[in-house]
This record gives C-alpha cells, sequence and structure tokens, in this order.
C-alpha cells in the first residue's frame, strides 16, 4: 500500500514538472536598477523614476536587487547622482551586486520644452526625458537603449524650478522608456547570456 502511494505521488509529481512551462523553470534574472541620475531635474523625481522602473521589472517575474543595497554600492563606489558615466561604471555596481542585468537611468529634464511651433495643445506640454541603457553584466553589452520624452498634464499651476515628478507620472516614464524591452530583448539570447 505504501509502495504504491509513494509510486502515485512521484508520478503527480513528474506530472507537475512536466506541466511547467520552460521559461519558469530557467533562473530568474537578477536586475540590479541604479538609483537613476538626474541633471535638469530634482532628486525626488529620480526616486520616483527608479521606483516605477523597479516596478517594471518586479511585474515581468525578474528578481530585483533590493534598492537599500543598490543605494548602498552606489554610494560605496562614490558615484554622485548629477554626474553621467560610461558604461563600464554601470557594468561594475551590477557585478558588485551579482546581477546578471544592470539598468541604467537618467532622468535628463523635468519640464517646459522648447516648442517652435507652438499650439494651444501643447504651448505648456511639461515632459520628462528619460534615457534608459541595460546592460547584460556577463556578455559585457548593451542589450537595451531607448529615450523617450514623456509628456503629462499638471493640476494648477507649473512651476518648473520647483516641480517634482508625481509617482504616477514617473511610473508612467518608466512604463514608456521600457515599452518595447520586455516584447523584444526580454527572453532573448542577449539578456539570458551568461558568459563573454
Amino acid at each position: 500500500m505504501t509502495l504504491r502511494l509513494t509510486g502515485a505521488l512521484l508520478t503527480a509529481m513528474v506530472g507537475l514538472v512536466l506541466a511547467t512551462p520552460a521559461q519558469s523553470q530557467q533562473r530568474r534574472l537578477r536586475v540590479a536598477v541604479m538609483p537613476a541620475l538626474y541633471f535638469s531635474a530634482d532628486e525626488q523625481s529620480a526616486v520616483n523614476l527608479t521606483q516605477g522602473l523597479v516596478a517594471q521589472y518586479e511585474q515581468q517575474g525578474y528578481e530585483v536587487i533590493p534598492m537599500d543595497d543598490a543605494r548602498t554600492k552606489f554610494q560605496g563606489m562614490g558615484l554622485s547622482r548629477t554626474t553621467h558615466y560610461p558604461d563600464m561604471t554601470a557594468l561594475r555596481f551590477g557585478r558588485e551586486l551579482g546581477a546578471d542585468l544592470v539598468a541604467y537611468p537618467r532622468l535628463l529634464a523635468v519640464g517646459i520644452p522648447i516648442n517652435d511651433e507652438p499650439n494651444e495643445n501643447s504651448l505648456f506640454q511639461p515632459s520628462a526625458v528619460v534615457h534608459l541603457r541595460v546592460l547584460n553584466v556577463h556578455s559585457r553589452q548593451p542589450i537595451y537603449f531607448r529615450q523617450v520624452g514623456h509628456n503629462f498634464n499638471v493640476a494648477g499651476e507649473f512651476n518648473a524650478a520647483e516641480f517634482s515628478l508625481p509617482q504616477p507620472v514617473a511610473t508612467a516614464a518608466a512604463g514608456d522608456v521600457m515599452q518595447n524591452y520586455f516584447d523584444r530583448v526580454a527572453g532573448s539570447r542577449q539578456e539570458i547570456r551568461t558568459t563573454r
């Protein structure tokens, strides 16, 4: 009786393993999201953008290295949130955190862009300009690059000098800049490659 029950249990377990999609059997990729750098923007807007990018990866099932660890590593490397860095710096950041991928976001600007042909619909349309690079730490290659200008509406009076990108807008901007990533890059050979 015990032998029959054990055999049935083993058969059921094998069936579950075989029924599991191949993708879920693979190890989840670990992503290190660098704290977003910011230039013609403020620190809180960059923090909100970073949180939006983390949410994008987590919703797609990636293992995101906790942002407390990422911030500690960033500071420990002596990096500044207002300085551009080459890919090698981002790769070192990801490697030291034990990541497979590193997302390197930059919030280039938040404000009202210059418009050569203004109209009543676009004259005062604020925009967040986001630049994102994603690098494979193992191959040391960039696997994704995109820059977007995410337009948004602001209730009330807009003062660009004192404005902070609200979390919902920052999350939407993160979605815009990652729009093609999950369709075109996720699961690709370039993304999952673990050797140079």
